[in-house]
């Protein structure tokens, strides 16, 4: 892309270049209340994770005060589908647009440019953390992965049916970066949705630095499992003394190493309170003698997703049930949509275009998220964004979508 082709109103579309960068960093910290400037290391952090090329920039040529107004990018990532396969997928961030400049379709010029590319790239899915939920259906992204919010009390007791299995113990630092990184990635086998953490991205997480850290907060502190681990925060409130911690990920491998974790957990000495993130299915409360010990707190849009190639995407998955559906999907913002038979056998899918009559209607945004099965088909059919020719498909195509585990992005982007 070059400003020539791409200035419209004033407003310049280009790609990044490293001279960019200051005023990239600028845009964030006005649009999400973050830093700026970053130190050095954390900035070298960031451009290790992503190309220039994958950098949008807008500026306005009549406005030489605010240098950009408009970012967006994408980390090349990738994905756990339902059945263990692994899919990339492009990990759209950094979305802004200036509070000066709304309503010029500057944000749906620039996902317009970006899925230009991964649908020339060959990308099958792009991915987000939405920081609004009212933003991104209208470009066929639909929500995919949830958490609850949890907050345990010092009551927190294992059941005696979930004795000790194996020993937990504090990770000495030296050690922390090589057995977290090969527990996560034997964790991202087991769910759907987990995101595979590159060196790039396991930089700043082991690198913990002050800078980095919240208000009040310590250090991270690990906790090794030979088939899991966990890390922790403790905060202490400045004005009132209050202590409590943000147990930053719990990822077991094993039921038995997710029990061990968190049985040393809610028995932390001085820290009457938890905070922590889990997924939908997690077994945790079920765990516990008393299961009011833990309170939901919230119910989270962690990752949505967003299907760019409707065959290539049903045959990636596996399936827990025969299903025989012809799909109409419809996709107003990249007319990546149309009718497909869906044909399923033994876990596995053939995908071809149709001119059946559909015996399924619905938005790429909702089949984003029945995808990796997070949402069931009756959901989205009683809230009228879903049509079937009949209640028996509607049932034949949620237990096809379903999976055993709710899915679970665990990276934060």
């Amino acid at each position: 892309m070059n400003s020539a082709d791409a200035t419209i109103d004033h407003l310049s579309l280009n790609r990044a270049t490293d001279d960019d960068w200051d005023d990239i960093i600028a845009a964030d910290a006005r649009a999400f209340a973050m830093r700026n400037p970053i130190p050095d290391d954390e900035r070298d952090d960031l451009r290790a994770k992503v190309s220039d090329s994958d950098v949008i920039v807008v500026r306005d040529t009549d406005v030489s005060s605010v240098p950009l107004v408009g970012v967006s990018m994408f980390y090349r990532m990738s994905m756990t589908l339902p059945g263990g396969a692994v899919a990339d997928a492009a990990g759209l961030s950094w979305v802004s647009v200036a509070a000066t400049h709304r309503r010029r379709g500057i944000l749906r010029r620039m996902l317009t440019e970006l899925t230009r590319q991964w649908i020339d790239e060959g990308q099958t899915f792009a991915i987000l953390t939405a920081s609004e939920g009212t933003i991104y259906e209208r470009f066929g992204f639909g929500p995919a992965c949830f958490a609850h919010s949890i907050r345990i009390g010092s009551s927190a007791r294992m059941r005696a049916e979930h004795p000790s299995h194996a020993t937990v113990r504090f990770a000495h630092p030296d050690e922390v970066a090589a057995a977290v990184a090969d527990i996560h990635h034997r964790w991202t086998a087991t769910r759907p949705g987990a995101l595979a953490r590159t060196e790039q991205w396991w930089a700043p997480i082991l690198a913990d630095r002050d800078s980095e850290r919240p208000p009040a907060a310590s250090g991270l502190h690990y906790l090794l499992h030979d088939d899991g681990y966990a890390s922790y925060r403790v905060f202490k409130g400045v004005a009132d003394g209050e202590v409590h911690a943000e147990i930053e990920e719990v990822v077991a491998v094993t039921e038995d190493a997710h029990t061990d974790l968190w049985r040393v957990l809610i028995s932390l000495d001085l820290i009457p309170t938890l905070h922590a993130s889990i997924p939908v299915d997690d077994p945790l409360p079920r765990k516990l003698l008393n299961l009011r010990s833990v309170e939901v707190t919230g119910l989270v849009d962690k990752m949505w997703l967003r299907i760019l190639d409707v065959p290539a995407a049903l045959g990636a998955r596996r399936y827990d049930a025969d299903l025989d559906v012809v799909l109409e999907v419809g996709d107003r913002f990249a007319g990546r949509g149309g009718t497909f038979a869906l044909t399923v056998r033994n876990g596995a899918a053939v995908v071809v275009h149709s001119e059946a009559q559909p015996t399924v209607r619905l938005d790429t945004s909702v089949l984003s998220s029945l995808y990796l099965g997070g949402i069931s088909a009756h959901e989205f059919a009683a809230a009228g964004r879903l049509w079937t020719d009949s209640p028996a498909t509607l049932d034949a195509l949620d237990r096809a979508f379903a999976t055993t585990r709710a899915p679970f992005a665990g990276t934060f982007f």
